[in-house]
């Protein structure tokens, strides 16, 4: 559970990211970079490492431990929507096991990149794999910022930053019905990571 409440924090954090870029134009650089790094993490020894250490999704664990889940806010209900659509993708493209392993292939040489340069390959990837799924992921905010050309690779890297935290999710027993049962667990464990760990 500590292991998938984690993944699960990653899932947020991007998510939040994305909002943020979406309604205002501007992210958390620190927050967003832990995101789009965990990408670029192809094997760790747990859920952690993938960002660095708790610290790396502490707003991740932030959200759950204050009941994002459950919290009726707007802003916390569209989160909850894009990491639902985003988990549901994921188990998409899990099943289209030829499409995954060339998903897979793509993902390995994105570490030669860095800067703007990485965002552009990130935004490649999710492009040619995932924005033809469906559902797709419709972002909303506004219209002047979705339309500058820095921000949409932006949003779509964050995109597949949350796609990656969803596949180490179901790698570590996360399922969408499974989901339903451990909302209320996951502000539980978070609490408890973030009161023990950071």
């Amino acid at each position: 559970m500590k292991e998938r409440t984690i993944a699960m924090a990653g899932v947020m954090q991007s998510c939040s990211q994305v909002q943020a870029l979406a309604r205002t134009g501007d992210w958390n650089r620190p927050v967003a970079e832990v995101c789009v790094r965990s990408v670029l993490v192809l094997d760790a020894l747990n859920s952690a490492a993938v960002y660095g250490g708790l610290n790396g999704v502490e707003v991740g664990l932030d959200m759950l431990a204050n009941g994002v889940f459950d919290s009726p806010a707007m802003e916390d209900v569209e989160v909850v929507q894009y990491a639902t659509a985003l988990l549901f993708l994921q188990q998409q493209l899990y099943r289209d096991q030829p499409r995954f392993e060339k998903f897979a292939e793509a993902i390995e040489p994105l570490s030669r990149h860095t800067g703007d340069d990485l965002y552009e390959a990130c935004s490649r990837v999710y492009q040619q794999y995932i924005s033809e799924m469906r559902p797709q992921i419709i972002v909303q905010g506004e219209q002047g910022h979705l339309e500058r050309p820095d921000v949409a690779p932006k949003i779509r890297t964050l995109l597949l930053s949350g796609l990656r935290s969803a596949v180490l999710w179901q790698q570590k027993g996360g399922t969408r019905w499974r989901l339903l049962w451990e909302r209320g667990g996951y502000a539980k464990q978070a609490r408890r990571v973030l009161g023990a760990e950071l």
